[in-house]
């Protein structure tokens, strides 16, 4: 039954060093982590905002393409027919190119966040792993400081291995 149940120094130790690892974590990782995905989400925004400046003048050289057709419309009657089908064609080309674009970069946004994200959280679990090694290294050097407890500690293990 002593094997099931912690003892209260193992358990307030063990909840001294979340603590302080929570707040480590805290200080060091999440804000330079939330400060990166935040300066990321402003370029994606930025990015968003130029495309549809882009889309925006796309309608403008529509509208003054249309101007031009109606100019022409007016000198000639077989002129409009061509002028028709030509203007149906550079609005089409027009929007089609208008929705690549704004398709690769959405796509290439998508990419980045999700590149960016998988590298901020692979850099975040190494660096849980690393502080979470250094606290368990300095507190079995800080237990076994002295020979006799580390010998005694390593006999009890072997006892217990045995058992099992």
């Amino acid at each position: 039954m002593e094997l099931v149940l912690p003892r209260f120094g193992l358990f307030f130790w063990s909840a001294v060093i979340f603590f302080i690892f929570l707040w480590l974590l805290t200080r060091y990782a999440w804000r330079p982590i939330l400060a990166a995905l935040d300066a990321r989400e402003k370029r994606i925004a930025e990015a968003l905002t130029a495309a549809e400046r882009a889309r925006t003048e796309v309608e403008l050289m529509k509208q003054q393409q249309e101007r031009l057709q109606m100019e022409a419309a007016q000198e000639r009657e077989r002129i409009l027919a061509q002028a028709q089908k030509l203007r149906e064609d550079i609005v089409e080309q027009a929007r089609e190119e208008a929705q690549r674009q704004a398709e690769r970069i959405l796509a290439t946004a998508q990419q980045q966040i999700q590149q960016q994200r998988e590298r901020l959280l692979q850099e975040m679990r190494i660096y849980a792993v690393r502080l979470s090694l250094e606290i368990a290294q300095k507190i079995l050097e800080d237990h076994f400081k002295e020979p006799e407890k580390a010998r005694a500690y390593a006999e009890k293990l072997v006892a217990e291995i045995r058992l099992n």
